[in-house]
């Protein structure tokens, strides 16, 4: 039956098959081959309403909608022209500001590919213009959506809560420290190519005024965030009450503040937060169909077990898991990979003592391993359609940056405190 999954899996996936339907599809062959597969066949529709009838995930198309707004009305823009004035000087500063950037307007909309296509939009015609190559610009903007998908108020980890029974909240506060350490280390990562290829220009420093005007027109976006972020870790209001907060303070400062909403904005806005949303409900739908084949055949029960017996030391756990998810990475997105591993491994890692937060936040750290591994990571395939560029020719100086990726990755895993610190200060550890 494994061998079946597996096959069926990938044969649907070479044939560019949706992942959202390569999932279903998979799990209705598993379904129907299990014993009694077809009189089981008419709970799948059930089992899809219970995977979406989750009240916490109505977090998902708010979020994606406050983006959606801050995307078309020049937020974007204006968080950039804060990022380069602070770290954008110099050899790789631009680079450097773009990271900062794209790590910004993560944390007003939640969304990795919503991120990186609004933030390439603004800043490649720039890149271009500093001397930066299209294709290190692109695999550049690929890594620094990956690498924002940390920051919160993120999808990914909205759903790892609901998935595995933990604190969103209490994964929205362990996730800011993992994310610092793979913004830095990014940055880093573009100051030391930029500077060694000669790629960017020496920009002249700005006045004091120039600084504080950038500053004072971004403090509207980057109020949003401590709205969001203050509210729910300091307990006054929930993600999903912060989502509806965000959306309405998102189209208050559109309107009212920058005064930048246009009656045209709402076609665009609906149109990209109906897609996004539909996206990743088809694909929550479809892997709850596999997952729901799985159980039946007894599969996780019987992986579980190999992983068992393979190793009781949480340690040697922990490095399978990274190979897991890497390799992962390269077959599907990042979001199908979760669904599908979280109920198999999370029973484990709380049997061998790994505390539950810090697993969501060192998976999490996976999944943006995948928002920009090719062939298949979003982030990645966003950055190439603005660039129009194929992924092929953005492999090579992406390689770089998913090595950097690769250590911070395994420096999250292996020191809890990164993750666990922010959550039991502040008591959002249960």
């Amino acid at each position: 039956m494994t061998v079946l999954f597996l096959a069926t899996f990938f044969i649907l996936l070479l044939l560019g098959t949706p992942i959202a339907f390569v999932l279903a599809l998979t799990g209705l062959v598993g379904i129907y081959l299990s014993p009694g597969g077809s009189q089981i066949l008419p709970v799948v529709p059930q089992e899809i309403f219970r995977s979406l009838n989750s009240f916490p995930l109505l977090t998902i198309p708010l979020f994606i909608l406050a983006g959606s707004i801050m995307s078309e009305t020049g937020i974007a823009k204006r968080l950039m022209d804060l990022a380069e004035g602070t770290v954008g000087r110099g050899k790789g500063g631009l680079g450097a500001a773009t990271v900062a950037s794209t790590m910004f307007f993560h944390g007003i909309s939640g969304s990795s590919t919503a991120d990186t296509a609004a933030i390439a939009r603004v800043v490649l015609p720039s890149l271009k213009t500093q001397g930066y190559p299209v294709p290190f610009s692109t695999a550049l903007l690929a890594a620094a959506g990956a690498t924002a998908t940390l920051v919160p108020p993120t999808i990914d980890l909205i759903i790892i809560g609901v998935i595995a029974n933990i604190s969103i909240a209490g994964l929205f506060a362990a996730g800011i420290i993992p994310a610092i350490i793979n913004g830095l280390a990014l940055i880093g990562m573009v100051i030391y190519l930029s500077r060694r290829s000669g790629y960017g220009i020496v920009v002249p420093p700005r006045s004091l005024r120039e600084h504080l005007m950038s500053f004072v027109r971004a403090v509207p976006a980057l109020f949003m965030i401590l709205i969001i972020l203050g509210g729910i870790l300091g307990g006054a209001f929930t993600p999903t009450e912060a989502s509806v907060v965000a959306v309405l303070y998102g189209l208050f400062i559109s309107t009212f503040v920058y005064r930048e909403f246009r009656i045209a904005h709402i076609t665009p806005i609906l149109r990209s937060t109906v897609l996004l949303t539909g996206v990743v409900m088809l694909v929550i739908a479809g892997s709850a169909v596999l997952s729901y084949a799985l159980m039946i055949n007894q599969l996780p029960q019987q992986l579980a077990e190999t992983l068992r017996e393979l190793t009781s030391d949480p340690l040697v756990f922990l490095l399978l898991v990274q190979v897991i998810f890497f390799f992962a990475g390269m077959m599907m997105d990042g979001l199908p990979a979760l669904l599908v591993a979280m109920p198999i491994l999370m029973p484990i890692a709380r049997d061998l003592g790994i505390d539950p937060i810090h697993f969501g936040i060192l998976v999490e750290a996976n999944v943006a391993l995948h928002l920009a591994m090719p062939p298949v990571g979003m982030c990645l395939n966003v950055a190439c359609a603005v660039s129009r560029l194929p992924v092929e020719r953005v492999i090579r100086p992406l390689l770089p940056f998913i090595g950097i990726l690769v250590v911070t990755t395994l420096v999250i895993t292996y020191v809890e405190c990164f993750s666990v610190f922010l959550p039991r200060f502040l008591g959002l550890d249960k």
